[in-house]
């Protein structure tokens, strides 16, 4: 799919339900994060996978702010008529996800939102803002990703922890430290956005303190809410099979909206 110019990889699986799927990767990483949750989604679904600009298989485009990237979220939903939307977000790509919703151009039917960057404390903006002084002085490099991606999983075997280095090895740095400020950008907006989100949400927390469980519950307590146990930001890859469970009885409860 071309978006402004630009050849955006996307990819449909075909499943058995009414739903269509769009998932939304992390910031540096590809569509690979979702692997372990294909066979679920299908049960329900099509399954619509993507590459964000300057990762995986997607060239980089030339902004990165929260309005760009939902652009394009839009754009492959219309471009293939998709009904009966499930958005499904991880880390920065939850946060894609609420801005598509809350721009409300496409009609979104279900959210699935894991461990989405929201409510940042000062600490962790200051986290960021060092990644992002990191990558502009070129040293993310392969042992550099190697050191990150141990201390993001907690207990993750080999091959799982290779989906996540090549990913982050392949991403373009000029892409990720954009995408980091289009971040910090979007979440300086002032808090009670959550509250224009009415479809049914399920929001899963991890271990990592992208955003804490009282805040979540304080500023959306219409969400359901849920936590894995053992994991860090990358519940997806680390605990599939604890994230699956929420999903599952998620869609399940909400197979008939």
């Amino acid at each position: 799919m071309k978006f402004n110019g630009t050849e955006i990889f996307i990819e449909t699986l075909q499943g058995t339900g009414d739903s269509n799927f769009v998932l939304i990767h992390n910031a540096g990483a590809d569509h690979r994060f979702f692997t372990y949750q294909l066979d679920l989604l299908r049960q329900f679904g099509d399954v619509i996978q993507f590459d964000l600009p300057g990762s995986g298989k997607s060239p980089p485009i030339a902004s990165y702010t929260m309005a760009d990237l939902s652009s394009i979220v839009v754009a492959i939903c219309k471009q293939l008529s998709l009904k009966e939307l499930c958005l499904v977000g991880l880390n920065n790509g939850a946060n894609i996800a609420l801005e598509t919703t809350l721009r409300g151009s496409i009609s979104i039917e279900k959210l699935i939102l894991i461990d989405p960057p929201i409510f940042m404390d000062s600490s962790f903006v200051e986290e960021i803002e060092a990644s992002i002084a990191v990558l502009e002085k070129a040293e993310f490099t392969p042992p550099f990703v190697a050191s990150f991606v141990d201390q993001l999983f907690l207990h993750a075997d080999s091959s799982t922890k290779e989906i996540a280095i090549d990913a982050f090895n392949r991403v373009d740095k000029n892409s990720l430290s954009a995408l980091f400020r289009g971040l910090l950008d979007w979440d300086a907006r002032p808090k009670g956005i959550l509250k224009n989100i009415s479809c049914p949400t399920l929001c899963i927390l991890t271990d990592e303190h992208h955003c804490s469980y009282e805040k979540m519950r304080r500023e959306a307590p219409h969400f359901e809410l849920g936590k894995v146990i053992g994991s860090k930001c990358w519940a997806t890859l680390e605990v599939p099979d604890q994230v699956n469970a929420m999903i599952g009885r998620f869609l399940k409860l909400h197979s008939s909206i």
